[in-house]
């Protein structure tokens, strides 16, 4: 017998109990556990492994239960967290596009003839004209880095390890 045939049977008794497996690969099985002394061992150890592990009861301790309880609470704050931040910042986007598009409206409508009147050369006007367009933009960024999201972190891991004290 080959390398190769042993790695399929051992491939095939590690899926089996676990995966759908087709009746042509489990006949192949059987018939190389019957041939195969070293194979069957490794199928029965298998088996008895999964026996003994099944018998066992694994509980964790409570101190374990509460840290991750703390752990999975956090995280679920700082999810809800990210899912409002991105509320706000598509709002944020939606009002920065309606303000441009209402700002070159504008401009369009009513800037040539303001620039016209003042006498406004157009290398100073298109310069201003993108300013303006851009301005919205730049305000929403800037208050965003006003408010950093770290602050925000920060205080929801301190809380987690403040209830996590309360819970021990």
């Amino acid at each position: 017998m080959t390398t190769h045939e042993h790695e399929r049977a051992i491939d095939l008794i590690t899926r089996r109990g676990t995966e759908e497996i087709d009746a042509r690969n489990i006949d192949w099985l059987n018939a190389h556990l019957t041939a195969c002394p070293a194979c069957a061992q490794y199928g029965d150890d298998f088996n008895n492994t999964g026996r003994l592990l099944r018998a066992v009861a694994v509980t964790a301790s409570p101190a374990l239960v509460a840290s991750t309880q703390a752990r999975i609470r956090a995280r679920a704050m700082q999810l809800n967290e990210q899912r409002s931040r991105m509320v706000l910042i598509a709002i944020s986007f939606c009002l920065g596009v309606l303000f441009s598009a209402l700002s070159g409206w504008m401009w369009w409508r009513f800037g040539g003839w303001v620039a016209a009147r003042l006498g406004l050369s157009p290398a100073i006007v298109d310069p201003g004209i993108l300013f303006f367009l851009v301005l919205p933009a730049l305000v929403i960024a800037v208050l965003m880095l006003a408010f950093p999201r770290t602050a925000l972190e920060q205080s929801m891991i301190a809380w987690a390890r403040e209830r996590e004290g309360e819970n021990q």
